[in-house]
């Protein structure tokens, strides 16, 4: 890989900003891509008072002419991004029958389109540069999980697009990865925790229950992944094309 330049999604808060953290401290200049400035911004002081480099990028990537504006700027101003993590998500809870079409569309653009608009508008940086794609996803990308309709589909397909152009971009010195953690510390989680509160549980029993649900038996804390993701790109031998849990060991049936 040429000089790394990694850009993470949703870098203002919980998963994103750990793992822009975390390569800011490995010495990796971090692009911080978000749609508000404010969050990104301290984020990137941070970076800066520590002796990284780093900039705050606002950008709103579920708009592709937005993301195609975003690749110019960043190539014309910093150089080329070869480590790319789609990290960026939202969720909502609700019934299917309770699912709106708002919803819907809101989950996908997010979760699946804007991550197929950062992967098409940087793709040709990352074939020169031997770049790494990671996709923070979820264990909802390979299971489903009640309530979670729209998360679930917008989780599959965003698993479905990195195995597509993985397989499509083979031939490359692309590099891709997804990761699948379960229920992590984020304010995804929180707003969890909150509805199963509202139905009666406290926080502790709200927890204790979410971490079940994982194979760690446990919430998963932002760092974890974090730390995973920065093990995995700077694997020279990784294959392309596998699906990861937190730890980084791979899911049955993905190699």
């Amino acid at each position: 890989m040429n000089e790394p330049l990694a850009l993470v999604t949703g870098a203002g808060r919980g998963i994103g900003k750990a793992i822009a953290l975390r390569l800011a401290q490995a010495k990796i200049p971090v692009i911080l891509v978000a749609r508000s400035s404010e969050e990104i911004t301290e984020v990137r002081n941070n970076i800066v008072r520590s002796g990284g480099r780093a900039w705050a990028c606002p950008c709103d990537i579920t708009e592709s002419a937005e993301v195609d504006a975003l690749r110019n700027d960043i190539e014309a101003e910093v150089g080329t991004v070869n480590i790319l993590v789609n990290n960026a998500g939202v969720a909502t809870t609700a019934k299917l029958e309770e699912t709106t079409d708002e919803m819907w569309r809101e989950i996908f653009a997010v979760n699946a389109e804007g991550a197929f608009h950062m992967l098409r508008a940087f793709a040709p940086g990352l074939k020169t540069g031997g770049g790494h794609v990671i996709a923070i996803a979820s264990t909802a990308a390979v299971q489903g999980f009640r309530f979670t309709a729209a998360y679930t589909a917008s989780k599959h397909a965003l698993l479905g697009l990195m195995r597509a152009a993985a397989e499509e971009l083979r031939s490359t010195e692309i590099t891709f990865s997804t990761l699948c953690p379960g229920f992590t510390r984020t304010q995804i989680l929180e707003a969890s925790l909150e509805g199963a509160m509202s139905r009666g549980k406290s926080r502790e029993e709200a927890e204790l229950a979410f971490g079940k649900l994982n194979r760690e038996g446990r919430v998963i804390e932002p760092e974890e992944i974090a730390e995973t993701v920065y093990r995995l790109i700077t694997d020279r031998n990784l294959p392309s094309g596998r699906t990861y849990h937190a730890d980084g060991t791979v899911f049955e049936g993905n190699g």
